[in-house]
């Protein structure tokens, strides 16, 4: 893992299509209708059902609230995701948040989410002790 600081770790759950197209680098940015209140560093990345487990962990280069036809735009070439999707997705909303997706560092195995947090998973995302990412360091693939 890399030196820079680390601020706030946020948890998102993402089908996992689009989980795995990040931890293989296909997709470098992240799609959310709700930003986040802290300054965020790292996305721990969960794929949600079927699959339920922690693939890995992003560092956030940066992130933009803009208009969904903006970041339609600005992104649609590594976003990993249909044109179809992306407006379904957002629909009549006026914003629409990205998260860039920085280093990306993956399990060696996934993991369950309880490995990691208690409760359940969030909806949207919530907030982690930044003292996970050293627990997740461990189970990186070399």
């Amino acid at each position: 893992m890399a030196h820079e600081a680390i601020e706030a770790v946020a948890l998102i759950p993402i089908k996992p299509e689009y989980a795995n197209a990040i931890m293989r680098g296909a997709k470098k940015v992240e799609f959310r209708k709700v930003k986040f209140q802290r300054e965020v560093s790292h996305v721990v990345v969960y794929a949600s059902n079927p699959v339920k487990r922690v693939l890995g962990y992003f560092a956030v280069s940066d992130i933009k609230e803009l208009s969904p036809g903006a970041i339609s735009k600005q992104y649609k070439d590594v976003g990993g995701i249909c044109h179809d999707s992306f407006r379904s997705y957002y629909g009549s909303r006026q914003s629409a948040i990205a998260i860039e997706v920085g280093e990306v560092r993956k399990l060696a195995l996934p993991v369950k989410l309880s490995k990691i947090k208690s409760g359940p998973v969030p909806q949207s995302f919530s907030y982690l002790n930044p003292n996970v990412l050293e627990r997740l360091e461990r189970l990186v693939m070399e």
